[in-house]
């Protein structure tokens, strides 16, 4: 039995979230209040199921946090900028250095006029 507690959730989310699951699968279901029960799916595609749920109602605020046997839909509260982190920028911004040239100039080419010198064979002694 696999949990899922929807606490952020507006009820009648919780309702589209359970509508979306029976159509979506084969398991069964029991809500009460905005916990449902789940039976007879895996962990992975009850977790699975659930970020699709969230991604195709643009609900990309909420995040699913998995634990033992719960799986729990939280709000993710992005933090303020403080002024602290503006007064530590540095004034000039980063401006990164284009690489060397890697190809080689027409003028710096050697052009051979004839046969590459034979190697020499060196002879043991």
């Amino acid at each position: 039995m696999t949990k899922v507690l929807a606490d952020d959730l507006d009820n009648d989310q919780v309702s589209l979230l359970i509508e979306f699951l029976t159509a979506m699968s084969n398991g069964v279901f029991a809500r009460h209040g905005k916990r449902i029960d789940i039976t007879g799916l895996a962990r992975q595609r009850v977790k699975s199921l659930v970020r699709k749920f969230l991604h195709t109602n643009h609900l990309s605020e909420y995040n699913v946090l998995a634990r033992a046997d719960t799986f729990e839909i939280i709000r993710i509260r992005l933090e303020a900028k403080s002024k602290e982190d503006e007064i530590l920028k540095h004034p000039m911004p980063f401006v990164p250095i284009p690489p060397p040239p890697t190809a080689v100039k027409p003028r710096l080419v050697i052009e051979w006029q004839r046969k590459p010198p034979t190697k020499k064979m060196r002879s043991k002694k």
